[in-house]
Formats: C-alpha cells, sequence, structure tokens
C-alpha cells in the first residue's frame, strides 16, 4: 500500500469529496439520518438515495449531484459538500433547485403534482456570514410578509459552526473531523471507522484516492491541450491524436475556451 496515499486517506473528513462519496455510496440509513437532524424530522423515511446522480439535460449544463433522495411522500432531496465558497453561490443552489424541479416532474404531470424539493449545501467556511448553524431559504413575497409556499426549499449548513448544543451543531462537528473517535454522532462515526479502521475500507479509499487522482492528472493534460488548440499553437487534428477525442469535440471544446 502506498503510504503517502494512505496518509491522504487518514486526512479526510466527510465534508471532503471522496470521503463523502464514500460514506454515502449505498448507505441509505445514512443518508436518512443527516436529513432528519438537518431538517429536523424525526419521522423523514428515505426510500431511494443515490451518490454521484448525473441529471443530464439537452442544451443545457449538466449536473452531478453529490447525493440524491427521495423520501416516502416524494418530496427529493440534493445534498451538496462545498468546500469552496465558489461552489455555494446563490446563482448555483437556485440552478440546483430548478434541475431537481425538472428531473422530478415527468411529461405530463400537473403543476400542483410537483413534489417539494430540497436543496442542501454543506459548507466549509460561513458563506452566508451570519454565524448561523444552518440558513434555511425559501420565497417570500415582498411587502406581504408572507410566504410563497411553492415547495422549493434551500438550506445551507454552516461547516464553520462551533457550537455542539444541538443534533444539527453536533453533525456539523463531525463533518469537519478525520478520527471517528472524535465525532459525536454513532452514525458517522461507525461509518467513518469502516474506512478508516479496517483494512478492507482502508484499501478502498486508498484506491479511490489514487483513482481520483489519475483522473485530474488526465483531465489537467486535457484541459492544456484544448487551450493549446484555441491559442492556434496546435491543431484539432494534432491534438485528436493525443486524446481519445475527435477533431469535432476538440473544436467544439477549444470554441469553448474563454
Amino acid at each position: 500500500m502506498n503510504e503517502e496515499i494512505k496518509r491522504i486517506v487518514m486526512g479526510l473528513r466527510p465534508i471532503d469529496d471522496d470521503f463523502m462519496k464514500a460514506i454515502f455510496t449505498d448507505n441509505k440509513p445514512l443518508v436518512e439520518y443527516v436529513l432528519r437532524v438537518i431538517l429536523d424530522k424525526d419521522d423523514l423515511i428515505v426510500e431511494t438515495s443515490e451518490t454521484q446522480y448525473d441529471l443530464n439535460f439537452f442544451g443545457s449544463r449538466s449536473l452531478s449531484l453529490d447525493v440524491f433522495a427521495k423520501d416516502s411522500t416524494g418530496k427529493s432531496f440534493n445534498i451538496e459538500v462545498q468546500r469552496a465558497d465558489a461552489g455555494a453561490i446563490a446563482q448555483r443552489a437556485r440552478y440546483h433547485s430548478a434541475a431537481l424541479d425538472i428531473s422530478t416532474m415527468p411529461k405530463g404531470t400537473a403543476f400542483h403534482e410537483l413534489p417539494d424539493s430540497y436543496v442542501i449545501f454543506i459548507t466549509e467556511n460561513d458563506v452566508l456570514k451570519g454565524n448561523q448553524a444552518t440558513y434555511i431559504i425559501e420565497r417570500g413575497i415582498v411587502g406581504r410578509n408572507e410566504w410563497f409556499n411553492d415547495g422549493a426549499h434551500i438550506i445551507y449548513v454552516n461547516g464553520a459552526y462551533k457550537g455542539v448544543e444541538s443534533p444539527v451543531g453536533k453533525l456539523i462537528h463531525d463533518f469537519m473531523c478525520r478520527s471517528a473517535d472524535e465525532m459525536l454522532c454513532p452514525p458517522l462515526a461507525e461509518v467513518t471507522n469502516k474506512y478508516k479502521n479496517t483494512s478492507e475500507g482502508v484499501d478502498y479509499m486508498c484506491k479511490a484516492v489514487e483513482e481520483y487522482a489519475n483522473k485530474a492528472r488526465q483531465e489537467g493534460i486535457l484541459d492544456t491541450i484544448i487551450s493549446l488548440v484555441h491559442d492556434g499553437l496546435l491543431s484539432a487534428t494534432e491534438a485528436a491524436k493525443r486524446t481519445s477525442l475527435s477533431v469535432e469535440e476538440i473544436q467544439k471544446l477549444a470554441a469553448q475556451v474563454g
């Protein structure tokens, strides 16, 4: 086992993409637990959950959701972990909310049948800078002090919050922990122990980290090649020879470079 990669694995936290994906994959009980705590709904029952859930819309930007889930009443949920503030801007939350609506409304569905949706950003920093554990964003009617009640809900969970008196405070604390021994929520401690303190779990995480590093390296090389084509320093034909893409695909990507 590569000791450097193992060291990286031991330093991962639930707020980190690789570890978040591992602990939530095929772990519906954990998704349910996290949603219950954040939404303060002890009776919430998750029927389905999936990590890295892809949403593709013709002619529009696609999304890969960190976690997508549906509960027993048909409500849809998207949990995103965001370490960088730029990944949690208001417009992104709005787009995720719209994407959930589109993906859960088949053709022919009446508008009143659109299920409630929840977009939840768990951020490393206090993006909204109010020192709150959570920020609940709802549409309201200006000048009337009333909710619009369209069923769309956006929640920011502040990873920088330090209080552990409440269940959500304990959850936030655990999302920033590297060790199961430091955690306060049994479900998170249990799954963290699995991937940090068992040979099977550590092997799985080491392979996942290595695959992620290789993918990032390959994507970086491709970005460089596309930039060279855009700048006229490399032909699309030559670029195609160096990648698995066609000349047409190379030209399309080069045209999108800012």
